[in-house]
């Protein structure tokens, strides 16, 4: 009965993470030391993390690098409009029943992911072709402890308030961005392989569309 009671008060819902959008991609990336290797593998697994609506691990190692998980330099392949991004493990894909690919497209803006890596993979071409894909010096992969630590750390220094941005924020700021856009559902789904309706879960839909929405459903009203 006191549980029961406790959970009536503070209730069941879940605080969702703050989402990454372009303009604190911007911020990030102004504060980042492109003349280090960290910071720059730290860049380009933001970049992946955003446009493959990815979860934290999909992009680190939890400790050590394991080449039967983790990303390695022979998954990312160059393409004509950019990478081509092939994840054995995940969350959700355990015993490789399907292929999860990210495309990291080559655009003209400062958020270009297909840019960063030409540099990235350039500054590290000594690297083992079978070692670990984001490298932050001559043996050592991007853990994801260091995500979060460089993640907090930057967000300080680009004077973004402090608010509830964790590594998730990437897979939710990709989705809603996405929505924003006006990307169906079902490519949203696709893009971050969803199999399930909980992605709506993970588009936070701003007040502003709220009230355009709102809006629009009353216009349609006829007068008798």
């Amino acid at each position: 009965m006191l549980l029961m009671g406790v959970k009536r008060e503070l209730g069941l819902a879940q605080i969702p993470v703050d989402v990454i959008t372009p303009d604190i991609l911007f911020k990030i990336k102004s504060v980042l030391s492109f003349n280090k290797v960290f910071d720059h593998a730290f860049w380009c697994a933001c970049l992946t993390a955003f446009f493959g609506l990815l979860r934290p691990g999909n992009v680190t190692a939890a400790s050590t690098f394991d080449p039967n998980k983790d990303l390695r330099r022979t998954d990312l392949l160059l393409c004509s409009w950019g990478y081509l991004l092939s994840l054995r493990y995940s969350k959700t894909v355990q015993f490789r029943e399907k292929e999860i690919t990210v495309c990291l497209p080559r655009i003209d803006n400062p958020l270009c992911p297909a840019k960063a890596f030409d540099t990235f993979l350039d500054r590290t071409t000594s690297a083992d072709p079978l070692g670990p894909l984001f490298i932050v010096d001559n043996s050592t992969c991007l853990t994801y402890r260091g995500f979060s630590s460089k993640l907090h750390e930057v967000l300080s220094f680009a004077g973004v308030p402090n608010s509830n941005i964790k590594g998730h924020s990437f897979r939710r700021g990709g989705a809603t961005w996405l929505h924003r856009i006006g990307i169906p559902k079902d490519t949203i789904k696709a893009i971050g392989y969803w199999s399930s309706e909980a992605v709506m879960r993970y588009i936070d839909t701003d007040f502003s569309h709220k009230v355009h929405t709102m809006t629009a459903f009353g216009e349609s009203f006829t007068n008798p």
